[in-house]
C-alpha cells in the first residue's frame, strides 16, 4: 500500500507541474462492495481524521439552519440576532457565514431555483438538531442538496457544553455516505499533501469506521482503489478469498416495509409535533391565568 500511495502522489506532484495554480488535491477511496445493503434512508457517517482535509486558511463557508423564536411571528430577524451572538460568542462567525431560520427557508427558498442557488451558495450545511430529522428525512431542501452531498450536519446549538469543538469536529471528519443505490463509496480521505504516512492513517480511520457500519462488515469490502481528479484509480486492496454466500446483510427491507417505515417516521413526526402543541398551550393557559 506504501508503494502505491507514493507512486499516486509522485504522478499528482508530476501532473500539477503543468497547472497554473497547483493547490493541494483530494484523494478518495473507493470502496467496492460485494453486495449492496438495502438501506431505508442514507445513512451520513462521520469519521474524524488523524490528519484534516482542512486548515485555518482553508475552513468551508458555512450555513447554519435553526429553529425559530416564535413560530406564528413573520419577522424572523430576531431569530438571525439571537444565534449570530451564540455564534460569536463561541468565536465561530470566521467559519459560519450565515445564520438561517427555518422561516426564512420555507419563505424565500421554496422554488426549486431557490433551492438549487442555495445549494451552491456554501460549503458545507449545519442545522440545529431539532430541525435534523425534519431536514435530513423531508423535502424542505429538495433533490439538489442530496445530489451535490450538501445534506446538513446536526449540532446542538443551544444545549452543547462546548459547539466550537462540535463544529470543529466535524470540520475534521470526513463524511461516509451509505445509499444503498450502487456497489461503490466513493470517501475523501487524504490530501496530495499528505506524507505517505499520513495517508496510511487516515486510510485506517476510515476502513476502520467504514466496518463498524457497513452491512455485512469486513467481509462485504471486495475492493480498495485510490482515486482523484483526472488520475487513475488505483488498487490498494483485493479480496480474492471472500466466497458471496459467506457475506451475511441483516434482513434486505423490501419495497413494501420501506413503505411502511416512511409512514411510521411520518406519524412519529406529527405525534410529536401534537404533543409540543399540548405542551404550548398548556403553557400558555399558565401564563393567562397568572396575568388574570
Amino acid at each position: 500500500m506504501e508503494k502505491a500511495i507514493e507512486e499516486f502522489q509522485s504522478y499528482l506532484a508530476n501532473s500539477a507541474k503543468n497547472e497554473l495554480f497547483a493547490e493541494s488535491k483530494k484523494i478518495s477511496l473507493q470502496v467496492c462492495l460485494h453486495k449492496i445493503p438495502n438501506l431505508m434512508n442514507e445513512k451520513l457517517i462521520l469519521c474524524k481524521l488523524p490528519n484534516p482535509l482542512h486548515t485555518e486558511d482553508s475552513y468551508p463557508e458555512t450555513c447554519l439552519i435553526v429553529k425559530d423564536i416564535d413560530k406564528k411571528d413573520r419577522d424572523y430577524e430576531k431569530t438571525i440576532r439571537k444565534y449570530e451572538k451564540i455564534i460569536k460568542d463561541n468565536h465561530l462567525d470566521s467559519i459560519v457565514k450565515k445564520v438561517m431560520p427555518l422561516k426564512q427557508l420555507n419563505l424565500e427558498f421554496r422554488p426549486f431555483e431557490t433551492k438549487r442557488t442555495l445549494s451552491t451558495s456554501f460549503d458545507l450545511f449545519l442545522a440545529d438538531k431539532n430541525l435534523h430529522e425534519i431536514l435530513f428525512n423531508g423535502s424542505k431542501l429538495g433533490k439538489e442538496f442530496r445530489k451535490r452531498k450538501k445534506m446538513p450536519f446536526k449540532v446542538d446549538v443551544e444545549g452543547s457544553k462546548n459547539l466550537k469543538e462540535d463544529v470543529m469536529n466535524i470540520l475534521n471528519s470526513t463524511t461516509i455516505r451509505l445509499t444503498g443505490r450502487g456497489p461503490v463509496l466513493d470517501i475523501n480521505t487524504f490530501l496530495s499533501c499528505h506524507t505517505v504516512k499520513q495517508a496510511i492513517e487516515n486510510i485506517n480511520a476510515v476502513k476502520a469506521e467504514l466496518v463498524k457500519h457497513l452491512p455485512g462488515g469486513e467481509s462485504n469490502i471486495k475492493s480498495i482503489f485510490i482515486k482523484s481528479t483526472n488520475a487513475p484509480a488505483v488498487p490498494i486492496y483485493d479480496d480474492l478469498k471472500t466466497n458471496l454466500n459467506d457475506v451475511k446483510l441483516p434482513n434486505n427491507m423490501t419495497p413494501a416495509k420501506i413503505k411502511k417505515n416512511k409512514k411510521m417516521v411520518v406519524k412519529r413526526l406529527k405525534k410529536n409535533k401534537q404533543i409540543k402543541n399540548k405542551q404550548n398551550s398548556k403553557q400558555n393557559l399558565v401564563l393567562r391565568k397568572k396575568i388574570a
